[in-house]
């Protein structure tokens, strides 16, 4: 879960949109890739991607 995750992370702030990523990453939808990513970063995939997030 971990590699899938920031995996997406890398595509997320290279300026991939967040169902791309989830689909490259092995997600099963955006939704799944959202809750993960909240539940192991603390942030939305979303707010993440923002430039002031990193």
């Amino acid at each position: 879960m971990n590699l899938r995750l920031n995996g997406a992370r890398r595509l997320l702030a290279q300026g991939v949109a967040l169902a791309d990523a989830a689909h490259a990453m092995g997600f099963a939808d955006q939704a799944h890739l959202q809750r993960s990513f909240k539940a192991h970063h603390a942030l939305t995939p979303g707010r993440y991607a923002q430039p002031q997030a990193h």
